[in-house]
């Protein structure tokens, strides 16, 4: 029944929004009564913006002028064009984001705390992530979740932006799921197995139950409020696998069915191209905007198409692209719709 009703909503959905959504273009409206909210996962840091100190990146940015940006991987990790770690001591990043977002006309930031890890050389989780807004944020809420179980590996924020000319905030959860089709805590000779199992897809699924228990199920209605949850999701939805060709009963579809059976929220790429697919990282589409119902009747348009800057292109070090292995996705929504 739960299935049945999720069905009903997202046509309904579906059909308020489907007009608007065709309507879009790929440059920023002239309205300024547009919020244009950018997410990307920059890889390691934005690793291969180190040796011009982000000025091609930036420049990027300002091109598509933004009102909020959600990243992740915020941290400097590597050394510029290697795989040697950077002390922590020495990294632009995370300290210097305040100095960076400045650069393409940001004023408020934040960055969530790195997990203590014992996987990495200096005792941190690598991959924070980030907001930056031209607007005032308070920061909510840091969704951790507890050991032994529900430990989110990359820690999730929850913010509330307030943009002008809309009296209730909005709601933005930053993920960053675990990546990788083996459990967490799997000694490498099991990994195989495990991921035969999908025990990776099934902790996903448990990060994201932390993480809506931890924010948008705090809320009395959340079909009334405004809610952008985004971020590096690293599963896959079933609504692509007229793409993919799976097995439907596959259970690499765990934590995305999660998203669309058991969260008020709407994937707002498919809910505006359903019958279109764009991958966000190589072939695959891993990295979701996902929206509530008002925020989904307000979007004009979402874009995930690289552009001349961010088609990846592989560096020769590691498994690591320039710009980054992930690429954008922006969307734009009408502000007087986010009422």
């Amino acid at each position: 029944m739960k299935k049945i009703l999720k069905a009903v909503v997202l046509l309904l959905a579906l059909t308020a929004s489907a007009a608007v959504c065709a309507a879009g273009s790929k440059g920023k409206p002239e309205d300024k009564k547009v919020l244009r909210v950018l997410y990307w996962n920059i890889q390691n840091g934005m690793w291969a913006g180190q040796p011009d100190h982000y000025q091609k990146f930036v420049e990027w940015i300002q091109s598509k002028d933004p009102d909020i940006c959600l990243f992740e991987e915020g941290a400097t990790i590597y050394y510029d064009g290697t795989h040697d770690h950077m002390p922590n001591e020495e990294r632009y990043l995370p300290a210097h984001w305040g100095e960076l977002c400045a650069r393409w006309g940001h004023q408020y930031h934040f960055v969530v705390p790195r997990r203590p890890s014992t996987s990495t050389p200096y005792g941190l989780t690598n991959y924070p992530g980030v907001i930056t807004s031209r607007y005032p944020i308070d920061s909510v809420l840091i969704v951790k979740g507890s050991k032994p179980d529900s430990v989110v590996v990359n820690y999730s924020g929850w913010y509330q932006v307030h943009v002008p000319g809309v009296e209730r905030p909005l709601n933005i959860v930053t993920v960053h799921l675990k990546h990788g089709k083996y459990g967490r805590g799997v000694k490498p000779e099991d990994r195989a197995a495990s991921a035969e199992r999908y025990e990776g897809e099934a902790y996903r699924v448990v990060e994201l139950t932390c993480i809506l228990d931890g924010t948008v199920r705090k809320s009395q209605d959340p079909d009334k409020e405004l809610w952008i949850m985004a971020g590096d999701y690293n599963s896959y939805s079933r609504n692509d696998n007229y793409k993919y060709k799976w097995n439907n009963a596959s259970l690499g579809f765990q934590a995305q069915d999660y998203m669309i059976f058991h969260s008020p929220f709407f994937d707002l790429f498919d809910c505006c191209y359903p019958n279109d697919f764009l991958p966000t990282c190589g072939n695959l589409r891993i990295d979701y905007m996902y929206v509530s119902k008002p925020m989904l009747k307000a979007c004009i348009d979402i874009y995930q198409k690289p552009d001349s800057y961010t088609e990846r292109v592989h560096s020769g070090v590691s498994t690591f692209y320039i710009p980054s292995d992930h690429y954008p996705i922006i969307a734009d929504f009408k502000i007087s719709k986010m009422q």
